[in-house]
């Protein structure tokens, strides 16, 4: 197997007192999807904004396609291909759908190719006028995929994607990332909806309390009794 595109090596993570991440080891190859799953307050969020230069590490080192990247200032990071769509969405909700989306494209030189995300999301650009903040949550969800993808991600975080979305509407955004990702896009996906994560991931990892407590093909976790009694409903 090659090196991977992102490897976590032992990382640390700590709110005061309360580590959040408690020496963690994850890779993702490149041209995968990986899921990183667990209950709300696993540590799962905390990796990403680790990951995107958020918050600082306590221990531990993060490299990205070969380099050590652990003190690397966010925009470095976004400016590498490594970009997040954050928890929440994070719009700006009193902007315009239109610049929402060109402050996607801040780290890249030239200009922005709009006509490729409203070709993905044709109801963006029946919107592109109007403020942000009046869309609909999955509106709001494309939108923040939608910035993303302008800054040329070379490996996609998404932090909860599904989150206060109908279940039509889950299983549309869904269908969007397994598009993108068959366009080449490498996923690291942290999510509450294991059964959804699994269908979408080649690997997955599973998080209890900031540690790693199992890791495997998406196959082989679907069809643990741990996986089931817990997330699965079985």
């Amino acid at each position: 197997m090659s090196a991977p595109l992102l490897k976590l090596d032992q990382l640390r993570v700590s709110y005061g007192h309360v580590e959040a991440v408690k020496g963690i080891t994850l890779e993702v190859q490149a041209g995968e999807v990986v899921a990183l799953v667990g209950a709300n307050g696993a540590g799962k969020s905390t990796i990403l904004l680790a990951l995107s230069g958020l918050i600082r590490t306590l221990s531990g080192h993060v490299i990205w396609d070969g380099q050590d990247i652990t003190r690397w200032r966010p925009h470095q990071r976004v400016s590498s291909g490594l970009v997040q769509v954050a928890e929440g969405r994070a719009i700006l909700k009193t902007l315009t759908v239109l610049e929402n989306l060109e402050l996607g494209a801040y780290t890249q030189p030239g200009k922005p190719d709009l006509e490729a995300i409203f070709h993905r999301f044709p109801i963006l650009k029946q919107r592109a006028g109007q403020l942000a903040g009046n869309l609909s949550g999955g509106e709001q969800q494309m939108l923040a995929i939608g910035r993303a993808l302008l800054a040329q991600p070379r490996l996609l975080m998404l932090d909860e994607p599904s989150m206060g979305l109908a279940p039509m509407v889950v299983g549309e955004i869904f269908e969007i990332l397994r598009e993108i990702h068959l366009q080449g896009i490498t996923i690291l996906l942290v999510e509450q909806n294991v059964r959804q994560a699994l269908k979408l991931a080649d690997r997955a990892y599973v998080m209890e309390t900031g540690s790693m407590t199992l890791g495997g093909t998406a196959r082989e976790l679907v069809d643990d009794p741990r996986i089931i009694a817990a997330y699965l409903g079985g």
